[in-house]
């Protein structure tokens, strides 16, 4: 799960794991950024990123629904992503294989 920078986060649950980092770094406040992913099964197999989501927790604003690019291997491209204020944000990633589907979510914390 090389993110190619050595740097991101992982997020897992009991089937899935995702790996990630912003680009550019560091995140900017108002800046589009994407998200460098790779997303697989708990035994390595790769998984479907179905849609990813971003929101303000701080002062609930609307949902950002990003677009979804690539896939060979479990290796995904997130665009459209901009932190609009300073804050508590919630990623939420829907992914599925024939494992089953599932949701998982990362709080990041934009300065």
């Amino acid at each position: 799960m090389d993110l190619g920078h050595g740097t991101g986060w992982v997020v897992f649950s009991e089937r899935y794991m995702i790996a990630f980092r912003p680009d550019p770094m560091p995140i900017e406040v108002g800046e589009p950024v994407s998200l460098i992913m790779n997303v697989c099964t708990k035994s390595g197999d790769a998984a479907e990123l179905v849609k990813v989501g971003a929101e303000r927790l701080d002062a609930k604003t609307p949902s950002q629904h990003l677009k979804v690019s690539g896939g060979a291997d479990g290796r995904y491209r997130v665009d459209g992503l901009s932190f609009l204020a300073p804050g508590r944000w919630e990623i939420e990633f829907d992914v599925r294989s024939a494992e089953g589907s599932e949701e998982l979510t990362h709080e990041i914390v934009v300065k």
